[in-house]
């Protein structure tokens, strides 16, 4: 990965974090972190990677996002001096549901071992 591409997944990383916050959908205020954006080789399309706190409706949370979509892309196309804006495209972190997969399977095997001894 370029150099160009790491600082341009950055800066969306930024400016979208930045216009969720302030946003008042609801479905996503205060529910909602950016945890990373991945841009393709030729920066016409971003996947922006958002977890959603535990308990939260994620499904709901998704579909504010892909609300949002619009007001995000604008957001980067004046905030930034690229030729193309990205097209967005908001996926759920899969690294957070393995952790948190691995976290669970830890815990019962915490509790497994205090039930036994």
């Amino acid at each position: 990965m370029s150099d160009r591409t790491r600082k341009v997944e950055s800066q969306l990383k930024e400016i979208a974090g930045e216009e969720l916050a302030g946003l008042s959908d609801p479905r996503i205020q205060g529910l909602v972190t950016v945890t990373g954006v991945r841009v393709s080789p030729d920066l016409a399309q971003a996947t922006v990677f958002y977890s959603v706190l535990e308990g939260e409706d994620e499904e709901a949370a998704h579909e504010g996002l892909q609300s949002a979509a619009g007001r995000v892309q604008a957001a980067v196309g004046r905030q930034t001096r690229l030729r193309r804006t990205p097209r967005l495209r908001f996926e759920p972190d899969p690294v957070v549901d393995r952790a948190m997969s691995i976290e669970a399977a830890l815990r019962e095997v915490r509790n497994s071992d205090d039930a036994n001894g």
